[in-house]
């Protein structure tokens, strides 16, 4: 995978999690979620990428399922939460 392509995931990952300190108030289990999920989703498209690499379609798919589902699941939830209960409270 292309530097420029990691080069780009962290700027909007950085973005991502400054807009969210910054704008979101996130308790400590969101901020977990959030990490979590994130860490599962760039972990799964380093393997995608790699397993594509080595011409095993079958395995990055696997792979991209395996880890970037959860993965998604839990980043969804780290930053659904905050906002239901923001729109609760109004």
């Amino acid at each position: 995978m292309s530097v420029t392509l990691w080069l780009f995931l962290g700027v909007v990952v950085g973005v991502g999690f400054f807009l969210a300190a910054t704008k979101m108030k996130l308790t400590w289990y969101e901020w977990v979620l959030a990490v979590l999920g994130t860490i599962l989703i760039l972990f799964a498209i380093q393997n995608y990428a790699a397993s594509q690499a080595e011409v095993e379609a079958r395995a990055a798919g696997m792979l991209l399922l395996i880890f970037g589902l959860p993965g998604v699941i839990l980043a969804a939830l780290g930053f659904v939460l905050p906002w239901m209960r923001a729109k609760k409270a109004v």
